[in-house]
Protein backbone atom coordinates (compact mmCIF):
# COMPACT_ATOMS: atom_id res chain seq x y z
CA UNK A 1 0.00 0.00 0.00
CA UNK A 2 2.87 2.15 1.03
CA UNK A 3 4.70 1.38 -1.97
CA UNK A 4 1.29 2.05 -3.89
CA UNK A 5 1.50 5.54 -2.29
CA UNK A 6 4.98 6.24 -3.33
CA UNK A 7 4.74 5.13 -6.82
CA UNK A 8 1.68 7.67 -7.35
CA UNK A 9 3.84 10.87 -5.49
CA UNK A 10 6.53 9.84 -7.50
CA UNK A 11 3.89 9.43 -11.03
CA UNK A 12 2.79 13.54 -9.72
CA UNK A 13 6.70 14.46 -9.18
CA UNK A 14 7.61 13.24 -12.55
CA UNK A 15 4.30 14.97 -14.20
CA UNK A 16 4.95 18.37 -12.76
CA UNK A 17 8.66 17.78 -14.20
CA UNK A 18 7.51 16.91 -17.76
CA UNK A 19 5.02 20.06 -17.06
CA UNK A 20 7.53 22.48 -16.02
CA UNK A 21 10.23 21.15 -18.79
CA UNK A 22 7.50 21.83 -21.53
CA UNK A 23 6.90 25.34 -20.21
CA UNK A 24 10.20 26.09 -20.43
CA UNK A 25 10.74 24.74 -24.04
CA UNK A 26 7.70 26.78 -25.13
CA UNK A 27 9.22 29.73 -23.86
CA UNK A 28 12.74 28.74 -25.70
CA UNK A 29 10.87 28.49 -28.50
CA UNK A 30 8.50 31.69 -27.90
CA UNK A 31 12.04 33.58 -27.61
CA UNK A 32 13.22 31.63 -30.85
CA UNK A 33 10.48 32.74 -33.45
CA UNK A 34 10.47 36.42 -31.15
CA UNK A 35 14.59 36.73 -31.94
CA UNK A 36 13.84 35.03 -35.35
CA UNK A 37 10.92 37.36 -37.01
CA UNK A 38 12.99 40.37 -34.94
CA UNK A 39 15.93 39.77 -36.88
CA UNK A 40 14.08 39.07 -40.20
CA UNK A 41 14.95 40.96 -43.33
CA UNK A 42 12.10 40.63 -45.65
CA UNK A 43 10.05 44.33 -46.14
CA UNK A 44 7.88 42.88 -44.00
CA UNK A 45 7.80 43.79 -40.56
CA UNK A 46 6.04 42.77 -37.69
CA UNK A 47 4.58 44.91 -33.88
CA UNK A 48 2.57 43.44 -31.00
CA UNK A 49 0.55 46.24 -29.32
CA UNK A 50 -0.58 45.53 -25.61
CA UNK A 51 -2.60 48.18 -23.86
CA UNK A 52 -2.10 50.77 -26.22
CA UNK A 53 1.61 50.08 -25.31
CA UNK A 54 4.39 47.94 -28.12
CA UNK A 55 5.63 44.91 -26.22
CA UNK A 56 7.54 43.67 -29.11
CA UNK A 57 8.68 44.93 -32.61
CA UNK A 58 10.83 43.16 -35.70
CA UNK A 59 14.37 44.91 -36.40
CA UNK A 60 11.95 45.60 -39.84
CA UNK A 61 9.67 47.68 -38.21
CA UNK A 62 12.44 49.69 -36.30
CA UNK A 63 14.13 50.24 -39.67
CA UNK A 64 10.96 51.07 -41.37
CA UNK A 65 10.25 53.90 -38.60
CA UNK A 66 13.38 54.82 -38.29
CA UNK A 67 13.93 53.79 -34.12
CA UNK A 68 16.01 52.14 -31.73
CA UNK A 69 13.89 49.18 -29.64
CA UNK A 70 13.84 51.58 -26.76
CA UNK A 71 12.26 54.30 -28.14
CA UNK A 72 9.22 51.85 -29.43
CA UNK A 73 9.31 49.35 -26.50
CA UNK A 74 6.72 50.48 -23.63
CA UNK A 75 5.88 53.74 -25.45
CA UNK A 76 2.39 54.28 -27.38
CA UNK A 77 1.67 54.89 -31.17
CA UNK A 78 1.12 58.81 -29.90
CA UNK A 79 4.63 58.92 -28.29
CA UNK A 80 6.58 57.63 -30.92
CA UNK A 81 5.19 60.09 -33.12
CA UNK A 82 5.79 57.99 -36.15
CA UNK A 83 1.65 58.15 -37.31
CA UNK A 84 -0.62 61.28 -36.95
CA UNK A 85 -3.36 61.72 -34.36
CA UNK A 86 -5.87 61.20 -36.78
CA UNK A 87 -4.17 58.10 -38.45
CA UNK A 88 -4.29 56.41 -34.99
CA UNK A 89 -8.20 57.45 -34.21
CA UNK A 90 -8.85 56.33 -37.60
CA UNK A 91 -6.80 52.79 -36.86
CA UNK A 92 -8.89 52.24 -33.55
CA UNK A 93 -11.87 53.66 -34.46
CA UNK A 94 -11.93 50.44 -37.54
CA UNK A 95 -10.75 48.07 -34.69
CA UNK A 96 -13.52 48.66 -32.92
CA UNK A 97 -15.87 47.86 -35.69
CA UNK A 98 -14.37 45.30 -37.42
CA UNK A 99 -11.75 43.99 -35.21
CA UNK A 100 -9.45 43.83 -38.13
CA UNK A 101 -7.94 46.18 -40.71
CA UNK A 102 -6.69 44.55 -44.20
CA UNK A 103 -4.29 46.27 -46.72
CA UNK A 104 -4.54 50.00 -45.28
CA UNK A 105 -1.88 52.16 -47.23
CA UNK A 106 -0.97 54.47 -44.79
CA UNK A 107 2.06 57.08 -44.52
CA UNK A 108 4.50 57.15 -41.75
CA UNK A 109 7.24 59.90 -40.09
CA UNK A 110 10.72 58.38 -39.68
CA UNK A 111 12.75 60.36 -36.94
CA UNK A 112 14.61 62.61 -39.86
CA UNK A 113 13.72 61.92 -43.16
CA UNK A 114 11.10 62.28 -44.96
CA UNK A 115 7.39 60.49 -45.29
CA UNK A 116 7.84 56.28 -45.66
CA UNK A 117 4.82 54.27 -46.63
CA UNK A 118 3.30 50.55 -45.48
CA UNK A 119 0.94 48.41 -46.29
CA UNK A 120 -0.79 47.62 -42.63
CA UNK A 121 -2.34 44.58 -41.87
CA UNK A 122 -3.83 44.71 -38.21
CA UNK A 123 -5.96 42.43 -36.58
CA UNK A 124 -6.85 42.28 -32.80
CA UNK A 125 -6.54 38.75 -30.63
CA UNK A 126 -6.65 37.42 -26.78
CA UNK A 127 -4.40 35.37 -25.55
CA UNK A 128 -4.60 34.51 -21.46
CA UNK A 129 -7.45 37.19 -21.46
CA UNK A 130 -5.54 39.69 -22.43
CA UNK A 131 -6.23 41.34 -25.76
CA UNK A 132 -3.28 42.30 -28.46
CA UNK A 133 -2.90 44.10 -31.45
CA UNK A 134 -1.05 42.05 -34.32
CA UNK A 135 0.26 44.57 -36.76
CA UNK A 136 1.77 43.51 -40.39
CA UNK A 137 3.33 46.14 -42.38
CA UNK A 138 5.15 45.92 -46.14
CA UNK A 139 6.77 48.15 -46.70
CA UNK A 140 5.55 49.90 -50.23
CA UNK A 141 7.84 53.50 -49.87
CA UNK A 142 9.12 52.74 -53.83
CA UNK A 143 5.75 52.15 -54.83
CA UNK A 144 4.48 54.58 -53.50
CA UNK A 145 6.82 57.23 -54.18
CA UNK A 146 6.56 55.96 -57.94
CA UNK A 147 2.66 56.55 -57.52
CA UNK A 148 2.81 59.98 -56.57
CA UNK A 149 5.40 61.08 -58.96
CA UNK A 150 2.93 59.90 -61.37
CA UNK A 151 0.16 61.40 -59.98
CA UNK A 152 1.62 64.31 -59.84
CA UNK A 153 2.91 64.22 -63.37
CA UNK A 154 -0.58 63.11 -64.84
CA UNK A 155 -1.68 66.21 -63.17
CA UNK A 156 1.04 67.92 -64.70
CA UNK A 157 -0.34 66.40 -68.30
CA UNK A 158 -4.00 66.83 -67.96
CA UNK A 159 -3.12 70.73 -66.22
CA UNK A 160 -1.23 71.31 -70.06
CA UNK A 161 -3.68 69.72 -71.93
CA UNK A 162 -6.49 71.43 -70.50
CA UNK A 163 -4.71 74.26 -71.09
CA UNK A 164 -3.92 73.73 -74.53
CA UNK A 165 -4.93 75.76 -77.59
CA UNK A 166 -5.94 72.96 -79.66
CA UNK A 167 -8.12 70.45 -79.22
CA UNK A 168 -6.41 67.37 -78.27
CA UNK A 169 -8.38 63.83 -79.11
CA UNK A 170 -7.04 60.02 -78.51
CA UNK A 171 -8.81 57.88 -81.39
CA UNK A 172 -8.67 54.18 -80.77
CA UNK A 173 -11.01 51.83 -83.60
CA UNK A 174 -12.70 54.76 -84.82
CA UNK A 175 -13.81 55.67 -81.21
CA UNK A 176 -12.75 58.71 -79.19
CA UNK A 177 -11.27 57.53 -75.71
CA UNK A 178 -9.90 60.70 -74.49
CA UNK A 179 -10.88 64.77 -75.14
CA UNK A 180 -10.02 68.00 -73.80
CA UNK A 181 -12.26 70.80 -73.07
CA UNK A 182 -11.00 72.55 -76.56
CA UNK A 183 -12.72 69.08 -77.82
CA UNK A 184 -15.71 70.15 -76.64
CA UNK A 185 -15.67 73.29 -77.56
CA UNK A 186 -14.35 72.66 -81.07
CA UNK A 187 -17.07 70.37 -82.14
CA UNK A 188 -20.09 71.41 -79.64
CA UNK A 189 -21.08 68.33 -78.21
CA UNK A 190 -20.26 67.10 -74.69
CA UNK A 191 -17.51 64.83 -73.55
CA UNK A 192 -20.10 61.94 -73.02
CA UNK A 193 -21.61 62.77 -76.26
CA UNK A 194 -18.27 62.30 -77.90
CA UNK A 195 -17.08 59.05 -76.14
CA UNK A 196 -20.28 57.15 -78.67
CA UNK A 197 -19.63 59.24 -81.61
CA UNK A 198 -17.67 57.64 -84.50
CA UNK A 199 -14.76 59.89 -84.91
CA UNK A 200 -15.04 59.54 -89.00
CA UNK A 201 -18.97 61.38 -88.33
CA UNK A 202 -17.08 64.59 -87.70
CA UNK A 203 -15.16 65.05 -90.98
CA UNK A 204 -17.05 66.35 -93.94
CA UNK A 205 -18.22 63.28 -96.10
CA UNK A 206 -16.28 64.74 -99.35
CA UNK A 207 -12.96 64.79 -97.03
CA UNK A 208 -14.08 60.96 -94.91
CA UNK A 209 -12.37 58.92 -97.16
CA UNK A 210 -8.91 60.57 -97.34
CA UNK A 211 -8.37 61.47 -93.70
CA UNK A 212 -10.15 57.27 -92.94
CA UNK A 213 -7.07 56.40 -94.99
CA UNK A 214 -4.76 58.40 -93.16
CA UNK A 215 -5.66 57.19 -90.29
CA UNK A 216 -5.27 53.22 -91.44
CA UNK A 217 -2.06 54.23 -92.46
CA UNK A 218 -1.16 55.41 -89.13
CA UNK A 219 -3.00 52.81 -86.90
CA UNK A 220 -0.89 49.81 -88.95
CA UNK A 221 2.79 50.90 -88.04
CA UNK A 222 3.41 54.40 -90.04
CA UNK A 223 5.49 56.21 -86.78
CA UNK A 224 5.88 59.55 -88.82
CA UNK A 225 4.07 62.33 -86.74
CA UNK A 226 1.71 63.36 -90.42
CA UNK A 227 -0.28 67.18 -90.53
CA UNK A 228 -2.76 67.82 -92.95
CA UNK A 229 -5.89 69.57 -92.86
CA UNK A 230 -9.53 68.95 -93.50
CA UNK A 231 -13.15 69.95 -92.41
CA UNK A 232 -14.58 69.08 -89.70
CA UNK A 233 -18.32 68.93 -89.26
CA UNK A 234 -19.70 70.84 -85.65
CA UNK A 235 -22.61 69.48 -84.14
CA UNK A 236 -25.07 72.60 -85.48
CA UNK A 237 -23.91 70.80 -88.75
CA UNK A 238 -21.47 73.84 -89.88
CA UNK A 239 -18.76 73.02 -91.38
CA UNK A 240 -15.16 74.68 -90.18
CA UNK A 241 -11.40 74.16 -91.34
CA UNK A 242 -9.41 71.56 -89.17
CA UNK A 243 -5.30 71.76 -88.83
CA UNK A 244 -4.47 68.05 -87.28
CA UNK A 245 -1.00 66.61 -86.62
CA UNK A 246 -1.37 62.68 -85.67
CA UNK A 247 1.23 60.75 -83.85
CA UNK A 248 0.89 56.91 -83.10
CA UNK A 249 0.29 55.90 -79.33
CA UNK A 250 -0.10 53.19 -76.92
CA UNK A 251 -3.55 53.09 -75.63
CA UNK A 252 -3.91 51.18 -72.67
CA UNK A 253 -2.26 48.02 -74.30
CA UNK A 254 -3.50 49.28 -77.70
CA UNK A 255 -2.32 51.10 -80.81
CA UNK A 256 -4.21 54.52 -80.98
CA UNK A 257 -3.88 57.93 -82.56
CA UNK A 258 -3.15 61.10 -80.40
CA UNK A 259 -4.01 63.99 -82.35
CA UNK A 260 -3.90 67.74 -81.85
CA UNK A 261 -6.82 69.97 -83.69
CA UNK A 262 -6.54 73.49 -84.32
CA UNK A 263 -9.23 75.56 -85.95
CA UNK A 264 -7.91 76.99 -88.76
CA UNK A 265 -11.27 78.38 -90.68
CA UNK A 266 -10.01 81.71 -90.06
CA UNK A 267 -6.89 81.69 -91.24
CA UNK A 268 -8.34 80.00 -94.64
CA UNK A 269 -10.97 82.69 -95.45
CA UNK A 270 -8.30 84.75 -95.47
CA UNK A 271 -6.18 82.34 -97.50
CA UNK A 272 -9.29 82.77 -100.09
CA UNK A 273 -9.60 86.66 -100.04
CA UNK A 274 -5.88 86.76 -100.46
CA UNK A 275 -6.28 84.19 -103.67
CA UNK A 276 -8.77 86.08 -104.94
CA UNK A 277 -7.47 89.55 -104.28
CA UNK A 278 -4.41 87.96 -106.36
CA UNK A 279 -6.64 86.88 -108.69
CA UNK A 280 -8.44 89.78 -109.07
CA UNK A 281 -4.75 91.96 -109.52
CA UNK A 282 -3.12 89.75 -111.94
CA UNK A 283 -6.59 89.97 -114.33
CA UNK A 284 -5.91 93.78 -113.68
CA UNK A 285 -2.46 93.94 -114.79
CA UNK A 286 -3.51 91.19 -117.85
CA UNK A 287 -6.80 91.96 -118.64
CA UNK A 288 -8.33 95.26 -120.76
CA UNK A 289 -11.05 96.73 -118.36
CA UNK A 290 -12.75 98.15 -121.88
CA UNK A 291 -13.37 95.01 -123.67
CA UNK A 292 -12.22 92.59 -120.31
CA UNK A 293 -10.13 90.96 -123.12
CA UNK A 294 -6.91 90.26 -122.52
CA UNK A 295 -4.24 93.38 -123.64
CA UNK A 296 -0.96 93.26 -125.38
CA UNK A 297 1.40 92.87 -122.65
CA UNK A 298 -0.04 89.35 -121.45
CA UNK A 299 -0.47 88.53 -125.84
CA UNK A 300 3.25 87.70 -126.27
CA UNK A 301 3.58 86.49 -122.90
CA UNK A 302 0.87 83.62 -123.89
CA UNK A 303 1.58 83.33 -127.41
CA UNK A 304 5.10 82.54 -126.63
CA UNK A 305 3.75 79.45 -124.28
CA UNK A 306 1.64 78.41 -126.91
CA UNK A 307 4.12 78.48 -129.32
CA UNK A 308 7.15 76.21 -127.49
CA UNK A 309 3.30 73.83 -126.91
CA UNK A 310 3.41 73.88 -130.62
CA UNK A 311 6.78 73.30 -131.83
CA UNK A 312 6.58 70.37 -128.40
CA UNK A 313 4.20 68.61 -129.24
CA UNK A 314 3.59 69.43 -133.22
CA UNK A 315 0.45 70.72 -132.80
CA UNK A 316 -1.24 73.29 -135.01
CA UNK A 317 -1.97 76.42 -133.77
CA UNK A 318 -3.60 79.58 -135.60
CA UNK A 319 -3.31 83.27 -135.32
CA UNK A 320 -6.56 85.86 -135.92
CA UNK A 321 -5.64 89.96 -136.10
CA UNK A 322 -8.46 92.14 -137.22
CA UNK A 323 -9.63 95.34 -136.67
CA UNK A 324 -12.87 97.60 -137.03
CA UNK A 325 -13.81 98.59 -140.48
CA UNK A 326 -14.02 102.80 -140.40
CA UNK A 327 -13.60 102.88 -137.19
CA UNK A 328 -11.98 106.34 -136.86
CA UNK A 329 -14.79 107.64 -139.06
CA UNK A 330 -17.41 106.81 -136.67
CA UNK A 331 -15.08 107.93 -133.20
CA UNK A 332 -15.15 111.53 -136.05
CA UNK A 333 -18.81 111.45 -135.91
CA UNK A 334 -20.33 110.04 -132.79
CA UNK A 335 -18.04 110.73 -130.17
CA UNK A 336 -15.45 108.42 -127.51
CA UNK A 337 -18.24 107.74 -125.77
CA UNK A 338 -19.95 105.41 -128.70
CA UNK A 339 -16.13 104.16 -129.98
CA UNK A 340 -15.75 102.79 -125.96
CA UNK A 341 -19.36 101.55 -126.57
CA UNK A 342 -18.64 99.87 -129.75
CA UNK A 343 -15.23 98.56 -128.26
CA UNK A 344 -16.70 96.70 -125.56
CA UNK A 345 -19.45 95.14 -127.66
CA UNK A 346 -17.10 93.24 -130.09
CA UNK A 347 -15.56 91.91 -126.68
CA UNK A 348 -18.42 90.88 -126.25
CA UNK A 349 -18.92 88.80 -129.40
CA UNK A 350 -15.42 87.93 -129.54
CA UNK A 351 -16.23 85.75 -125.88
CA UNK A 352 -19.19 83.81 -127.52
CA UNK A 353 -17.74 83.08 -130.91
CA UNK A 354 -14.76 81.32 -128.95
CA UNK A 355 -14.05 78.37 -126.88
CA UNK A 356 -12.68 77.67 -123.68
CA UNK A 357 -9.44 77.17 -125.00
CA UNK A 358 -8.71 80.20 -127.37
CA UNK A 359 -7.35 82.96 -126.15
CA UNK A 360 -8.70 87.00 -127.22
CA UNK A 361 -6.59 90.24 -126.61
CA UNK A 362 -7.26 93.81 -127.42
CA UNK A 363 -3.76 94.32 -129.37
CA UNK A 364 -4.23 98.09 -129.26
CA UNK A 365 -6.64 100.77 -130.16
CA UNK A 366 -9.71 99.05 -132.31
CA UNK A 367 -7.31 95.88 -133.30
CA UNK A 368 -7.61 92.54 -132.35
CA UNK A 369 -5.90 89.43 -132.00
CA UNK A 370 -6.70 85.55 -131.12
CA UNK A 371 -4.59 82.46 -130.44
CA UNK A 372 -6.77 78.71 -131.47
CA UNK A 373 -4.68 76.09 -130.21
CA UNK A 374 -4.50 72.66 -131.73
CA UNK A 375 -6.12 74.39 -134.39
CA UNK A 376 -5.41 74.35 -138.48
CA UNK A 377 -5.91 77.36 -140.96
CA UNK A 378 -8.67 75.88 -142.18
CA UNK A 379 -10.79 75.53 -138.38
CA UNK A 380 -9.33 78.88 -137.77
CA UNK A 381 -11.25 80.48 -140.87
CA UNK A 382 -14.54 79.29 -139.41
CA UNK A 383 -14.04 80.64 -136.18
CA UNK A 384 -12.94 84.01 -137.88
CA UNK A 385 -16.33 83.90 -140.62
CA UNK A 386 -18.49 83.27 -137.11
CA UNK A 387 -16.77 86.58 -135.51
CA UNK A 388 -16.99 88.70 -138.66
CA UNK A 389 -21.02 87.67 -139.10
CA UNK A 390 -22.09 87.90 -135.56
CA UNK A 391 -20.82 91.50 -135.18
CA UNK A 392 -21.82 92.77 -138.31
CA UNK A 393 -25.51 91.93 -136.60
CA UNK A 394 -24.83 94.79 -134.23
CA UNK A 395 -26.28 98.02 -134.33
CA UNK A 396 -24.72 100.52 -133.48
CA UNK A 397 -26.84 104.24 -133.83
CA UNK A 398 -26.79 106.30 -131.68
CA UNK A 399 -30.26 107.37 -131.80
CA UNK A 400 -33.49 105.42 -131.23
CA UNK A 401 -35.04 104.56 -134.76
CA UNK A 402 -32.20 104.53 -136.87
CA UNK A 403 -29.55 101.57 -137.54
CA UNK A 404 -25.85 101.89 -138.07
CA UNK A 405 -23.59 98.87 -138.67
CA UNK A 406 -19.66 98.05 -138.49
CA UNK A 407 -17.91 95.10 -140.07
CA UNK A 408 -14.12 94.10 -139.31
CA UNK A 409 -11.18 93.08 -141.29
CA UNK A 410 -9.35 89.62 -140.37
CA UNK A 411 -6.10 87.71 -141.47
CA UNK A 412 -4.90 84.48 -140.55
CA UNK A 413 -2.79 81.75 -141.18
CA UNK A 414 -1.35 78.73 -139.01
CA UNK A 415 1.75 78.98 -137.50
CA UNK A 416 5.20 77.23 -139.14
CA UNK A 417 7.18 75.15 -137.21
CA UNK A 418 10.06 76.90 -135.48
CA UNK A 419 9.20 80.27 -136.97
CA UNK A 420 10.09 83.41 -135.16
CA UNK A 421 7.46 85.26 -133.08
CA UNK A 422 7.75 88.27 -134.50
CA UNK A 423 7.65 87.07 -138.27
CA UNK A 424 4.97 85.20 -137.18
CA UNK A 425 2.78 87.93 -136.42
CA UNK A 426 3.88 90.22 -138.88
CA UNK A 427 3.02 87.65 -141.94
CA UNK A 428 -0.42 87.52 -139.94
CA UNK A 429 -0.83 91.19 -139.86
CA UNK A 430 -0.33 91.70 -143.34
CA UNK A 431 -2.92 89.20 -144.10
CA UNK A 432 -5.34 91.31 -141.99
CA UNK A 433 -4.10 94.35 -144.32
CA UNK A 434 -4.59 92.69 -147.51
CA UNK A 435 -8.15 92.15 -146.30
CA UNK A 436 -8.96 95.67 -145.79
CA UNK A 437 -6.95 96.25 -149.28
CA UNK A 438 -9.54 93.33 -150.76
CA UNK A 439 -12.62 95.51 -149.75
CA UNK A 440 -12.44 95.52 -145.85
CA UNK A 441 -15.63 93.13 -144.17
CA UNK A 442 -13.76 90.22 -145.03
CA UNK A 443 -10.92 86.97 -143.94
CA UNK A 444 -7.71 87.05 -145.53
CA UNK A 445 -6.00 83.63 -144.93
CA UNK A 446 -2.19 82.32 -146.57
CA UNK A 447 -4.56 79.02 -147.91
Amino acid sequence: MEDERKSKKQLIKELNALRLEQIEQTKINSEKFTKAFRQNSIPMTIATVKDGRFVDASDAFLRLVERKRDEVIGYTSRETGFITEEQRSFIYNELSKNGRIENLEMEVHPKGIGSRYGLFNIVMISFNNENYLLTTIQDITDRKLVEVALQKSEARYRSLVENANEAVLVIQDGMIKFVNSQTVAAFGYSEQELMFINVFELIHPEDRDAVIQRYLRKINGDSKPTRYTYRGIHKSGQAHWIEIGSVLIDWEGKPATLNLLTNITERKQMEKALRESEKRYRELSIVDDLTQLYNSRHFYFQLKIELDRSNRYEQPLTLLLFDIDNFKAFNDTYGHVEGDHVLRRLGQVVKRCLRETDLAFRYGGEEFTIILPMTTSADGSVTAERIRTEFKKENFSPAPGQEFYLTVSIGLSQYKPKEDIKAFVHRVDQLMYQAKKNGKDRVCSES
